[in-house]
């Protein structure tokens, strides 16, 4: 009642703000009816308009009131045409689920540019209706939306007997969008010559590349594209003397890409990328160059692993000349390393200044690590401050909901207006110090509310924003576990700060489970070892438990490749057998020849993420421990 006295008869400038928190409240109670009214006379924008929307969604879906209050609701000014049409496929979905076939008629918005979520769920709704309505809907869902088709048990296999090769095709593109490659790959190959191309990539997306060359019709630029992938694939699991040979093919197939009108935006720039990979592995740096600074390059997902290999071949075979010429852009890493291998060449040439550069860099990863130890110093040195985190406070507007201490909607509303860049992306810190989430949450945030964590420099960052970065709970267990497998804390803190960002009960795509992300049998046959009990998998859900083992792991793959880390830590990753090769390959030598020969990108990145991890915990909790090598 106070709220809403304020909001007629309070001030001007205290109306809108009371109205909206009334209508907040009346959310709660589960009155969508005064919600809107109160709504209307707040008409909220931006972040809030979001909060408002969001709220009053949750109110009609709880309370399913009669058909008129939806609507008023969708005809809001304040939410505009998208969230007006969001609210009437909502309405249109509970009014299905009640079989009130007339109020679902009312509701229905026009499909016509509806975004795929409205649409689907427009879609889902008149596709329970009885008649020839719905089984229009139910063709149209199962054709663009296989995926929520089958999760609404409708016969998609049987049902799809009936569809033509174009909507085949559609299909296979659907089940691809929703992460679905082999119900893809089935769907394309039904659809004939209409779902060639889907169905190709949906092979590569299985890394079936042979399956893929043969599905693949057609001469149009993207098929040219998915051949030259195809190719690559062939030639990364090709033997050494197979490679060249395959990586041929990839480069005839992307300049033949290259020639042919585009029928997808990002055509040109995936073949030149294609094109630039296996110019790269055949070792002709000059002729990749061009390539690696062809238009929206840079941004395609594949840049920095072939920006670095650009740098690490010519490193390799000593074809130094080019390095300075190499594409902008890509990830900090990416060009750091290509800082260190165009140092490492001036200093053979008696020029150490760019390592010297590299080494006081205040970021303590394998670039500078190795640029450190070329120069003989112990060390990149990293100090932190004990000066306060710098944090935003919320929103002027925020104040009445903190008053109501609502602190979930502030930041639903905040949060908003930071993503949709109507706030400074500093204010992600405030953001966090309000809402405390836990690490997985936090740790992107953290990032978008200060670079430098990712990009560095760390010198001089505040110790207690360091301390959410790299936080180190259940610190008693992990030094346990460290100190009797004989490895440096920081490492085990490094590594479980990769592998399950201090989530206990993580669990991965493959069923590893806990801190240190254990396979239940790895973790039976290792834990037995070391007289733990492990006898369900649920066991390596214990901290202590689980760090142990992993500790363990490291350690006797450590001792395997004659205690060198980093084979150790890609070991772990990847496994003993495939890194043994390499290890042999690059003289059994650590350091950047053999991390930069890692032909996986994901082992490549988690060797290099555990070291700049492991440096910062060590500087952070332990900073009289010996620096990397750590030996």
């Amino acid at each position: 009642m106070a709220l809403l006295r304020v909001g007629i008869g309070g001030l001007p400038s205290e109306r809108p703000r009371a109205w909206f928190a009334a209508g907040l409240l009346e959310c709660e109670l589960d009155s969508p009816a005064a919600a809107v009214t109160a709504f209307r006379q707040a008409a909220p924008r931006d972040g809030r308009a979001t909060l408002a929307a969001r709220r009053l969604e949750e109110a009609l879906a709880a309370t399913a009131p009669d058909t008129p209050i939806w609507l008023a609701a969708a005809g809001s000014p304040w939410l505009g045409p998208t969230g007006g049409s969001r609210l009437r496929s909502r309405c249109a979905d509970v009014a299905a689920q009640r079989a009130r076939w007339d109020d679902l008629d009312r509701c229905l918005p026009d499909l016509d540019g509806l975004p795929d979520d409205d649409l689907r769920r427009a879609l889902a709704a008149v596709s329970r209706r009885p008649g020839p309505a719905g089984d229009a809907a139910r063709v149209r869902l199962l054709t663009r939306f296989p995926a929520a088709a089958a999760g609404l048990g409708i016969p998609v296999d049987e049902l799809s007997r009936q569809l033509t090769q174009a909507q085949l095709a559609e299909q296979a593109q659907g089940w691809l969008a929703a992460n679905r490659p082999a119900e893809a790959l089935q769907a394309g190959r039904r659809a004939g010559s209409a779902g060639s191309l889907v169905a190709g990539r949906a092979a590569l997306r299985l890394r079936r590349a042979t399956e893929a060359l043969g599905l693949l019709q057609g001469s149009s630029a993207e098929v040219w594209a998915e051949r030259a992938d195809a190719y690559r694939i062939i030639g990364w699991a090709a033997a050494p003397g197979q490679q060249v040979r395959q990586f041929a093919e990839a480069l005839r197939a992307a300049e033949q890409a290259l020639k042919l009108p585009p029928g997808e935006p990002q055509t040109p720039a995936r073949a030149h990328l294609l094109a630039a990979e296996a110019l790269t592995e055949m070792g002709r740096f000059g002729d990749a160059l061009p390539h690696l600074k062809a238009e929206g390059v840079t941004a395609l997902p594949r840049f920095d692993w072939v920006q670095r290999r650009w740098h690490v071949l010519q490193a390799r075979k000593g074809q130094l000349a080019l390095l300075a010429s190499a594409a902008p852009g890509g990830s900090t890493r990416v060009q750091r390393l290509a800082a260190y291998w165009r140092a490492a060449a001036r200093a053979g040439a008696g020029d150490t200044a760019d390592l010297e550069k590299l080494a006081a860099s205040g970021l303590p990863d394998l670039p500078a690590r190795w640029a450190s130890q070329r120069l003989g110093k112990p060390g990149v040195a990293i100090a932190f401050t004990a000066q306060p985190i710098e944090t935003a406070r919320p929103p002027a507007w925020a104040d009445d909901l903190l008053t109501l201490g609502r602190v979930a909607d502030i930041a639903l509303a905040w949060r908003a207006d930071i993503e949709a860049g109507r706030a400074p992306a500093s204010e992600w810190l405030g953001l966090l110090a309000l809402t405390h989430p836990q690490p997985l949450d936090a740790i992107p945030l953290l990032v978008k509310g200060e670079p430098r964590l990712l990009s560095g420099p760390w010198e001089g960052l505040p110790a207690a924003l360091m301390e959410q970065y790299l936080p180190l709970p259940w610190r008693q267990e992990l030094e346990t576990a460290a100190r009797q497998a004989g490895v440096p804390p920081w490492v085990l803190a490094g590594l479980v700060r990769q592998e399950s960002a201090w989530n206990p009960r993580a669990r991965s795509g493959a069923n590893a489970l806990g801190l240190a992300q254990i396979l239940p049998g790895v973790g039976r046959e290792t834990g037995g070892r070391l007289g733990l009990r492990v006898r369900t998998p649920s066991d390596l859900f214990d901290p202590a438990t689980n760090l142990a083992i992993g500790a363990r792991l490291l350690a006797d793959w450590r001792r395997a490749f004659g205690g060198a880390w980093e084979p150790a830590l890609a070991s772990y990753n990847a496994g003993e057998r495939r890194m043994r090769a390499i290890w042999d390959a690059t003289g059994k030598r650590p350091g950047p020849l053999f991390v930069e020969a890692l032909e996986f990108p994901e082992t490549h990145d988690y060797v290099h993420r555990v070291v700049l991890l492991a440096e910062g915990y060590r500087a952070l909790y332990w900073p009289e421990g010996k620096p990397y090598p750590w030996t």
